[in-house]
């Protein structure tokens, strides 16, 4: 199974993403864009300030996506659950988020792009994403433990526009999760959430 983990920053998927492999057992966690990048300083800046350049990041991101993509179909076939930290609706998401602070829209162009990677094999969508959310008092709070993170991402108008997107991801299902929570209850609702579709009742 493909589990997707979503979320703006400080929500923490990449700790979830690790517990749940723990969890699960036998399960590759496939690394964020930012992780999965050969060199993440060669990333874009995060706030565009053109719909030209929201489309110049985003095709670096669909290259780096390529390379996950590898990882998911190596691991499904060694017959291994996948847990994606972040997944292409981040993509779009973040698109979103930034162009509600810009006033730019290139949100259906992006969207069709994403679509013809995924219908190429180029991309992958999970079967089921959490969708850790938090209010900004908690994501400002946990930000402070991450010297160096751009403001940008725990902003409470750019996690407006970054949930937007969830309203119709990519995603066939998106269940919402409380991430404010202590890591070990959120891996629990996690896998009372996840339940279901690991033992095909859904």
């Amino acid at each position: 199974m493909i589990i997707g983990l979503e979320g703006v920053s400080c929500t923490g998927k990449s700790t979830l993403a690790s517990a749940l492999a723990a969890r699960l057992g036998r399960t590759c966690v496939v690394p964020c864009y930012y992780h999965a990048a050969p060199d993440p300083s060669l990333l874009p800046a995060p706030l565009a300030a053109s719909e030209a350049e929201q489309h110049d990041a985003l095709a670096q991101h669909l290259q780096i996506e390529q390379l996950r993509a590898r990882h998911v179909r190596a691991a499904v076939g060694r017959g291994a659950h996948v847990v994606l930290d972040r997944t292409v609706d981040t993509l779009l998401a973040h698109l979103r988020a930034v162009g509600a602070i810009r006033t730019l829209d290139a949100n259906a162009s992006a969207r069709i792009l994403v679509e013809q990677h995924i219908v190429q094999g180029l991309a992958v969508v999970p079967e089921v994403t959490l969708l850790l959310q938090a209010g900004h008092e908690v994501l400002a709070a946990r930000a402070k433990g991450r010297p160096g993170m751009p403001p940008l991402y725990y902003d409470a108008v750019f996690a407006d526009g970054f949930h937007a997107h969830f309203r119709a991801p990519i995603t066939p299902i998106c269940l919402s999760l409380d991430a404010a929570s202590p890591a070990d209850q959120v891996l629990e609702h996690a896998c009372g959430l996840l339940k279901p579709y690991l033992e095909g009742l859904r």
